[in-house]
Parts: C-alpha cells; sequence; structure tokens
C-alpha cells in the first residue's frame, strides 16, 4: 500500500501543525511504529476531520496492525468524502482480499483501474483476487497486464509463474521464476514455488539448493 506525504512550500511544524502529524505519522510507519503512527493520523484528524488522505494513511496503517474492519472503516471515510480518490479505493480492495472478499474486492480494483488504467498494483491485486476465485485464465491476464505495465515487479511474475504451473506450462513456469528472482533475489516465494515446480519433475538437485535459498532468505 501506498502514503499519502503532504509537501509544504514553507517548512514550518510545530505541535498544532496539522501537516506535522500527517508526516510525523508516515515517518513513524516507515520506522515500523505503526501504533505510534496511527496516533499521529487521530491527532491531526482531530483537527481536520476532512482529510480524506489522512483517513487512507489511517486505514493503511491499521491494515498493517491486522485491523481490518477498522482499516475499512478509514477507507470508507475517505471514499465517503473523496469518491475518487484512488488510494482508498485501491487499499480498500487489498483489505477485502484479506478478509477473502474477493468479488467485493475486485469491485474497489476495477474503480481503481478505470480512474488510472496504468495502476500496475491494482491490476496486480485483482489477479490475486481472480487467483483466489479459481478464475485462473483472467487472473493470467491481470499478471501480464501489470508485468507489461512494470515488467520489474517480480510478484507479478511469480504468480503468473503459479498460474502458469495449473496450465502445465513447465518451461515457462521456471522463466516466471527466474525472471522474479532475477528482479529480486531474495523473493522467498519464487524460489519456494520453483523448488517445488523442479521435484514434480525430477530434479532434486536444483530443487533442494532452491529449498535451501527459500530458507535462508525467509529466516533473514
Amino acid at each position: 500500500m501506498t502514503f499519502h506525504i503532504i509537501k509544504r512550500k514553507y517548512d514550518i511544524s510545530h505541535k498544532k501543525d496539522i501537516h506535522f502529524f500527517i508526516n510525523k505519522g508516515v515517518s513513524l510507519y516507515k520506522l515500523k511504529k505503526t501504533r505510534k503512527s496511527v496516533e499521529c493520523f487521530d491527532e491531526a484528524l482531530k483537527m481536520d476531520p476532512s482529510y480524506y488522505n489522512v483517513w487512507c494513511n489511517k486505514g493503511v496503517a491499521l491494515h498493517k496492525l491486522g485491523k481490518y474492519g477498522e482499516a475499512l472503516d478509514c477507507f470508507n471515510k475517505a471514499i465517503e468524502i473523496n469518491p475518487t480518490y484512488i488510494l482508498a479505493l485501491y487499499s480498500k480492495g487489498v483489505t477485502l482480499n484479506e478478509l477473502r472478499k474477493f468479488n467485493e474486492a475486485i469491485d474497489y480494483f476495477n474503480k481503481a483501474i478505470k480512474i488510472n488504467l496504468l495502476y500496475y498494483k491494482a491490476w496486480y491485486h485483482k489477479g490475486i483476487s481472480l487467483k483466489n476465485l479459481g478464475k485462473y485464465g483472467e487472473a493470467l491476464c491481470c499478471f501480464n497486464k501489470t508485468i507489461k505495465i512494470n515488467p520489474e515487479f517480480a510478484d507479478a511474475w511469480c504468480d503468473k509463474g503459479i498460474i502458469l504451473d495449473k496450465f502445465g506450462k513447465y518451461k515457462k513456469v521456471l522463466d516466471c521464476f527466474n525472471e522474479a528472482i532475477k528482479i529480486d533475489p531474495l523473493h522467498y516465494r519464487a524460489w519456494y514455488y520453483k523448488g517445488a515446480v523442479l521435484v514434480e519433475h525430477g530434479q532434486f538437485g536444483e530443487s533442494h539448493e532452491c529449498y535451501e535459498r527459500a530458507l535462508k532468505v525467509h529466516k533473514k
């Protein structure tokens, strides 16, 4: 997910400045102090509850804490204030995926894509929803669209490989996992699934190496 950061013309911040709390909240989130970041967003919203981007930021933080119901409330508030706020639409879709409400999630990814056809993360997560619904052909189209927009998005390559494996496309499957690993050598899922595919085809030595790499990455 993505945060909205407030940019100011003048660098003047103090305790009563709403922008101070917004950007402090973002900084705390980046430092993995997620609960503290929520407190900052709450302070900002006390000053001005019409800041839809802050509602979205708070929702992202709550999502990170696993508080999906509260996160949805925040995204709904942001969308209520600004129905075309793409970050809130996308983030609500991601949260609905976590709650396994895949059809609802697709509706929100479609809304985000309608606003911006090049929003590759919405295409990707729409693909995840479709994959979980067993609609593998449609999911593959979404992952292909994601890769076309952003060829360096390793997750899309990995999930494309998982889908192709269901269609028995062995060589193309390995190509996808290898591409994901080339982009991100620490991509745990790509190493794991590559190992699984190699086992299925009797390449036990190579598969062992992949599992070892997956375990090493996972420990990190």
